[in-house]
């Protein structure tokens, strides 16, 4: 067989695979852009390969389209972007989480992203996923995972208990009744896992259990750090922690391994912790099942449960000169079946933001006890804290404040007085 023989069939083989779809080239004449992506999945060991993998299919699907992954650790990608912005070189698309997509939001260098959004994508996503996303009237993020928090709670110790495991607590007196009876019967198992460590994040996770006392810290001239409603909740804080139904200090992190030997009753935290556990003690799903329940959080004097949102998030900045291939991307991560099966319902362990899947692989992989709670239950509850430049440092006031109900024996009074101060300051 001579070579261009050879060449020439593989040409023609090449051609035919073209014309039949088979592979998807570059428009004749088309230019390949290269967008920036800042992002912590491809800089954490457990993420990394599975975003590897989504980017390199993207590409396939979009040969004109070439994705720079910039690897900045969780901790450090809301600093690293602002100074960027600064700068006058922030990447294309980043992934944000919580607090900090609205400290890069108050940069103003975030593109409103209303206009990208039509009729028919706005329609297969969840009608909760865009609430709290919006900045002064706009919207600014895109939701790619969802990550409500639920009051999780371990079958096995309640049934020791003497307490029913299918009927967990629906009310903070329920809730105070059940750890009660895990304290008496199990000493060694903490009953609730809850964080309670001085940072953004614990205000975030902590929020919800202050809007169910009717308390509002910051952001609500009506409320404040005094209010009745705080006092209340910071009461139940100190008399869990004088009671020993909690264990403070611990970051929420602190708790999933112990969760995984059954030594916590309840834990507040998100979708995630399954796969935590399963990792942890090798537990199949179905064990795991009849193991293991998740519920909304137990309502307090307002008559309501709350959960936060703890998942992530894309933005685009408005500096890109790429902005049609930064959506393409946006919304390839946030709703393609092959990015929601090999990241979000992978190692990413949250919830697509979409409102049915798009095939019924998808469909049957949501389709347990645990996701089925957090789509038709929690993730209605969920209520988004007043996000903004000013959220970090409040939140070490508050939990500062929390900490002294929890570890000290100062009058609540003087503790929520002292909180506003620092507040005021």
């Amino acid at each position: 067989m001579s070579l261009h023989w050879k060449w020439g069939r593989l040409a023609l083989a090449a051609a035919l695979a073209l014309v039949a779809g088979l592979v998807r080239a570059p428009l004749a004449g088309a230019e390949t852009v290269t967008i920036t992506f800042a992002n912590w999945a491809a800089a954490e060991g457990t993420t990394k390969p599975a975003i590897e993998k989504v980017i390199a299919d993207f590409e396939a699907a979009h040969p004109d389209i070439r994705i720079k992954s910039e690897a900045i650790s969780f901790s450090e990608i809301a600093r690293q972007l602002a100074l960027r912005v600064r700068a006058g070189n922030p990447p294309d698309v980043a992934q944000l989480a919580g607090n900090d997509t609205f400290l890069i939001a108050a940069t103003g260098k975030l593109e409103p992203l209303s206009g990208y959004i039509d009729t028919k994508f706005n329609a297969e996503l969840k009608p909760d996923a865009l609430s709290g996303l919006a900045y002064q009237g706009k919207l600014i993020a895109l939701p790619w995972t969802l990550a409500p928090a639920g009051l999780w709670y371990d079958k096995a110790i309640l049934q020791k208990a003497g307490l029913d495991p299918e009927k967990p607590p629906k009310t903070i007196d329920e809730l105070m009744s059940a750890m009660a009876a895990v304290k008496k019967t199990q000493p060694d198992v903490i009953p609730l896992g809850i964080d309670t460590t001085n940072r953004p994040f614990s205000l975030q996770a902590n929020w919800p259990w202050m809007a169910t006392f009717g308390a509002q810290p910051i952001g609500d001239a009506k409320a404040g750090a005094d209010s009745p409603a705080m006092k209340r909740y910071l009461e139940w804080m100190r008399d869990l922690a004088q009671k020993r139904y909690i264990d403070p200090g611990r970051k929420i992190g602190e708790f999933r391994p112990l969760a995984a030997q059954d030594k916590v009753a309840f834990i507040w935290d998100q979708v995630l912790l399954q796969g935590v556990i399963q990792s942890a003690n090798k537990m199949s799903d179905a064990d795991f099942y009849a193991r293991w329940g998740v519920t909304t959080q137990p309502a307090g004097p307002s008559g309501k449960p709350y959960s936060f949102e703890g998942g992530h998030q894309l933005v685009m900045f408005a500096d890109s000169k790429q902005k049609k291939a930064a959506w393409t991307f946006m919304q390839y991560l946030a709703a393609s079946p092959a990015a929601i099966r090999d990241y979000t319902l992978g190692p990413g362990a949250s919830l697509p933001p979409l409102v049915g899947m798009p095939s019924p692989e998808l469909a049957k992989k949501l389709d347990t006890p645990i996701y089925r709670s957090f789509s038709t239950r929690i993730i209605p509850t969920v209520t988004t804290p007043p996000y903004g430049p000013a959220f970090a440092s409040a939140s070490s006031a508050i939990m500062a404040g929390v900490q002294q109900a929890v570890t000290g024996s100062e009058p609540i009074d003087q503790i929520a007085a002292s909180i506003k101060q620092q507040l005021a300051r």
